[in-house]
Order: C-alpha cells, then sequence, then structure tokens
C-alpha cells in the first residue's frame, strides 16, 4: 500500500483492550488502558488474512453478528503496532494475529477517533482528511 503515515504509534503498542461498547445505536467505542478508539466507519476484524467480523455482518444479519461479538474477540488483546495508510485504511495489529480495520468513507461525516490519555489525538474529517 501507498500512503503509509509518519505518526508515531508506539504510545498504543502494549496496551490492552480493556473494554467494547454493546449499544446498537451508539458510536462503537473500544477503550484502552490508556486511550479509546470512537469508530463511525465502516470496519472489519481480520484473523491472518480471513475476515471473521464486519460491520455489515452485524447490520445485515444482527440475529447472528453484533458487537457483542467484537467484544468477544477483542477483549483483552494487547495491542502490537498501528498503521494508518492516508486516505485509506487503519490497521489496528492485535496479539493472536488479529486485525481491526477502519475504512473511512463519507464526504459529509468524520469516519474514527483515535486518543490517547497524554494528549495523543487523531481523527479523520469529512472527506477522509486526517486531523491531529
Amino acid at each position: 500500500m501507498e500512503n503509509l503515515s509518519k505518526i508515531d504509534f508506539s504510545y498504543f503498542a502494549g496496551q490492552i483492550v480493556t473494554d467494547v461498547s454493546t449499544e446498537e445505536n451508539q458510536t462503537l467505542h473500544i477503550t484502552f488502558e490508556k486511550g479509546n478508539l470512537m469508530v463511525e466507519c465502516p470496519w472489519r476484524i481480520r484473523k491472518g488474512k480471513e475476515i471473521i467480523l464486519g460491520e455489515t455482518d452485524c447490520i445485515y444479519e444482527p440475529k447472528k453478528f453484533s458487537r457483542k461479538n467484537v467484544k468477544e474477540l477483542l477483549l483483552s488483546k494487547k495491542i502490537l503496532n498501528i498503521s494508518f495508510y492516508e486516505q485509506l485504511i487503519l490497521i489496528i495489529e492485535f496479539e493472536d494475529n488479529f486485525n481491526f480495520e477502519l475504512f473511512h468513507t463519507s464526504s459529509y461525516f468524520e469516519g474514527w477517533t483515535l486518543q490517547g490519555d497524554e494528549g495523543f489525538d487523531l481523527f479523520t474529517l469529512p472527506g477522509g482528511e486526517v486531523s491531529y
């Protein structure tokens, strides 16, 4: 992929997921030990090369898939690395070969916000541009 951002995400490496919101009509919120991620755009979870859960699954098969599945998959997982390919995708790599991937798809709404307790604040603006 092109346009790998030079933003330093090392602050998040080693942090553990401590909570995942399960309210269906609210912003998806993933809490880390010293930070959080608010998701308002399409996402998916991969294990290796296989997609094991995506936002589309939760929308179109809510009896089978929900945010409770996200919580089951990511709770207590350690962040290994974060990569951001500008205007394309944010990838959070977790232990056990899990990846959480975000795709900003709106020209009108913000897509996601990644925050650290010590002032790290990165978010995508309408149209996909990143701001911090």
